[in-house]
């Protein structure tokens, strides 16, 4: 199963307006469910043992209608949301805020205010943690631009 944020394609965006007739019941809750916030994760627990589930997934990736984010605020996010779990709310707001303030990827050039943060809230050896792996996702991201 893929991991990050998913968002909805052009025809994933065309198949919410218009179901088409092949795609299940569960596979249209997903699409509906898909807001390019929530992670895979998120949306497995939504539908936490609805039957097929696993399975909607997988047709919805492969058959075009989903694809993960590849935006570097997405995919930071997921990370920390990833190695937070539930501690994971206080250090998304920041980022909301940093990438506000500074727009785009500008934010990552104040990635010592996020890490202030993580260290308040989370302790040094994870703000560490945190600090290296984001810092490795915008290297990794910024290359690919």
């Amino acid at each position: 199963m893929q991991q990050g944020i998913p968002v909805l394609t052009k025809k994933g965006q065309q198949a919410l307006k218009n179901a088409p007739p092949d795609l299940s019941p569960v596979c249209r809750n997903i699409l509906v469910q898909t807001d390019g916030k929530k992670t895979v994760e998120d949306i497995q627990k939504l539908f936490r043992g609805l039957k097929g589930l696993d399975e909607g997934m997988e047709r919805l990736f492969s058959g075009g209608y989903l694809e993960i984010s590849h935006q570097c605020i997405d995919l930071v996010k997921s990370l920390v949301q990833q190695m937070l779990g539930p501690k994971a709310p206080t250090l998304l707001k920041k980022i909301d805020e940093m990438h506000a303030k500074y727009g785009g990827d500008a934010c990552w050039d104040h990635i010592d205010e996020l890490n202030k943060t993580a260290r308040m809230f989370y302790g040094e050896v994870l703000a560490e943690s945190l600090r290296v792996e984001i810092s490795r996702l915008v290297q990794q991201s910024r290359k690919q631009s």
